[in-house]
């Protein structure tokens, strides 16, 4: 694909992504994102066949930046709480760079058909036994009593997901700032004193 024929296929990406994350999914159709973009319905269809696919690749494109970081931290000589400390900071820097993407991933997997969510649902569970097998790793370490790597695991992506919600990077809180915070909590809670022993 030559690079203006890539270059118009990446705005109709990200003005998509925009369109998608502010008027919901099943709200936006192919005709609002032409009269965005100053094109004609048909000249979309050149880069994606439906508004099925272009949701597909968006999804796809952001599993394939998290699974490519988590894959290349868990593989680092790092130590454990380090590697989670890179984690959060690349995830909320990501995010928080592209909000869009972040909102749909939150809100919008289950709007694909089954084939294409599967897809993205596999890719999505092969994220989390990623990091959790990161959290056993510092676990091992540092061993927390009645913590389950699982339920930290959940616990950190559902408030990293959910950053979409309130957070505002041009705010009081800047992206590595926000990561910082992110690992106080979490590394504390996993290898400080626990408020609460039973």
């Amino acid at each position: 694909m030559s690079s203006k024929k890539e270059a118009r296929r990446e705005q109709i990406f990200s003005v998509g992504a925009k369109l998608f994350a502010e008027k919901g999914y099943a709200r936006s159709g192919l005709q609002e994102l032409a009269e965005r973009l100053g094109v004609t319905k048909p000249a979309i269809y050149y880069y994606y066949r439906s508004k099925e696919e272009l949701l597909y690749a968006i999804t796809d494109w952001v599993m394939d930046r998290v699974l490519s970081d988590i894959v290349s931290i868990r593989e680092s000589e790092h130590p454990p709480l380090e590697k989670l400390q890179e984690l959060i900071r690349r995830y909320i820097v990501f995010f928080a760079s592209h909000p869009a993407e972040l909102t749909i991933m939150s809100t919008e997997v289950d709007s694909l058909g089954p084939i294409f969510r599967q897809k993205i649902e596999d890719r999505q569970r092969e994220y989390v036994d990623h990091a959790r097998g990161l959290v056993a790793d510092i676990l091992r370490v540092h061993p927390a009593r009645h913590v389950h790597e699982t339920s930290v695991v959940f616990a950190l992506l559902g408030g990293m997901n959910w950053i979409f919600k309130w957070y505002d990077p041009k705010g009081p809180i800047p992206p590595e700032a926000l990561a910082e915070d992110f690992l106080k909590v979490f590394s504390t809670g996993l290898v400080g004193e626990l408020a609460t022993k039973k």
